[in-house]
């Protein structure tokens, strides 16, 4: 894959968010690195026959090379099949889902490169005469055979909502003894078995399960081992890949208009650009961040075992809201985003979350990056009502209503020590009154999580510890030999399968790049020979 070469927006403390990334060529070809074909001189038509033996030379011109390579160096990346298939093979892609037809949540298995390991989280109807759940378990039996490696769990199996919670995380579990509802919290609960009963695997990464272009999953799992390639150092071990999509297209009438961006995140990024604006160049202010509502994301596993995650759909902004709010001056002095889980959960054991973690630094004290690529396939899913639309732009700005308090030390970074101009508080006054103006559900619940706060103007998220304050050891003995998690399946994984190295399997295009290749070079020196060079 060849991708533009990253370079910083912004950087608060440890953390860079990176300008926005392009896939430029999804296939770079084999070459890692600087990609330098245009060293062979400029493409010729077909009908321009006596041109080939000089685009042949094996002495291109010296100044072309010397463009070419200046060029190459300062706009874009290679990163080669090998390369891309080396990170895939350790990498976990989980896929949420609810209620989503079979047929659809296989067209985006089939999507996944080989190499990845599969975890599907469901949340679907459990009932005799209609078991959802069921139906997914046989479409992912029949879809990996014996080759493919995947999990499949229930949200709500209350064996393993028991084993989480002993081992180190009841936050996670509702009253009902089950793990919360929400999407958030689903895609909590496979980081969790990614990280108990996949160990070796460095890297996580969702898709959601609506997709409707098998292809475009394809390119998100390569463009997110693109985004780890290009900081292959073991300084960079805090990256978080997030994808924005080419476009979402819409039916209007009869025409299908290719929208740059979606509704909600629209909305979204925009009052994330405007909490940065203080500390941002004001000629890229408003594009600082351009997958705040970025539900295809990965992360190396280091990282996703230190965030703080939120609940429903606000899972995807609160990574911004923590990473700044780590970073921040004032921290010192202004409860973490840590310790704000007891400002606003509802319940009794947000108050042991805060004081387990708030003397946690190990990861402010790291170098983390945001990565921020947009592919080329556009994004087709399901299509959302409005009243949906809403909520969950609504939930995005509760992540950062309610941090204001910590992001308005932000200021203090322009101006260390001088008064404030109050302008975070400003800013949450004029969003309320957005909310005021464009909300139409009439509703501030987060239709996707447990807890919201009715009464309040925008919904509360809740916020869960890190991953790694759980015993993983321990969990993935009691959920691979305890026999407590009914619905847990695995396919295509041997006996010990927690505790052992992930199968090791040939790089998906090796072969067939190979092959390409030697071809390619046989009809190149063919039509040399031909030629008389």
């Amino acid at each position: 894959m060849r991708v533009s070469r990253p370079r910083e927006s912004l950087t608060v403390g440890n953390l860079s968010i990176m300008h926005e990334i392009k896939v430029m060529e999804l296939d770079g070809g084999e070459a890692a690195g600087v990609h330098a074909a245009p060293a062979l001189g400029p493409w010729r038509p077909f009908p321009s026959i006596p041109a080939w033996p000089s685009f042949l030379s094996r002495t291109p011109d010296p100044s072309t090379l010397e463009k070419a390579k200046e060029t190459a160096d300062t706009s874009a990346v290679s990163i080669s099949h090998a390369v891309l298939d080396k990170i895939l093979a350790q990498m976990v892609i989980i896929v949420p889902c609810m209620d989503e037809s079979p047929e659809i949540i296989e067209g985006v298995l089939s999507g996944i490169p080989h190499s990845c390991l599969i975890i599907i989280v469901s949340n679907s109807t459990r009932k005799p005469s209609n078991d959802g759940y069921q139906a997914e378990v046989e479409m992912l039996r029949n879809f990996c055979g014996s080759r493919r490696q995947a999990l499949a769990v229930h949200q709500k199996d209350p064996g393993v909502a028991a084993a989480i919670k002993a081992t180190g995380m009841p936050e996670l579990i509702g009253a009902d003894g089950t793990i919360r509802k929400g999407k958030g919290e689903g895609m909590i609960l496979g980081l969790i078995l990614a990280a108990a009963l996949c160990p070796e695997r460095k890297y996580v990464g969702f898709v959601d399960a609506d997709n409707q272009v098998p292809g475009a999953v394809h390119e998100y799992c390569r463009t997110y081992a693109s985004g780890f390639a290009l900081y292959p150092s073991s300084e960079d071990q805090h990256i978080m890949v997030r994808l924005r999509w080419a476009s979402k297209p819409k039916a209007r009438g009869d025409t299908i208009v290719f929208e740059p961006e979606g509704r909600s995140s629209h909305i979204v990024n925009n009052w994330l650009n405007q909490v940065l604006s203080p500390i941002a160049d004001t000629a890229t202010s408003d594009r600082v961040v351009v997958t705040g509502n970025a539900g295809e994301h990965a992360m190396t596993m280091c990282l996703a075992l230190k965030l703080m995650l939120a609940g429903g759909y606000a899972i995807e902004p609160f990574h911004f809201i923590d990473l700044l709010s780590r970073q921040l001056p004032s921290l010192s002095a202004v409860p973490s985003s840590a310790s704000s889980v007891a400002s606003y959960n509802s319940d009794a054991d947000a108050a042991s979350t805060s004081s387990s973690r708030a003397s946690d630094n190990s990861l402010e004290a790291s170098h983390v990056r945001i990565l921020q690529i947009r592919t080329r396939n556009p994004h087709i899913h399901r299509p959302s009502d409005d009243s949906h639309i809403s909520a969950m732009w609504k939930v995005g700005l509760g992540t950062i209503y309610y941090h204001s308090r910590e992001l308005s030390s932000l200021e203090d970074l322009v101006q260390p020590g001088e008064p404030r101009d109050g302008g975070i508080t400003t800013m949450c006054e004029k969003m309320l009154e957005f909310v005021d103006e464009h909300d139409s559900s009439q509703t501030s619940r987060d239709p996707a999580a447990d807890g919201a706060h009715e009464k309040e103007p925008l919904p509360a998220p809740r916020i869960y510890p890190p991953i790694e304050r759980l015993d993983l050891a321990a969990l993935g003995d009691a959920l691979e030999h305890g026999g407590v998690a009914d619905s847990l399946k695995q396919f295509g994984l041997e006996a010990g399968w927690a505790s052992s190295r992930a199968l090791e399997r040939p790089p998906v295009g090796a072969g067939l790049a190979r092959v390409g290749t030697a071809v390619a070079r046989f009809l190149y020196l063919r039509l040399r020979a031909f030629l008389g060079l």
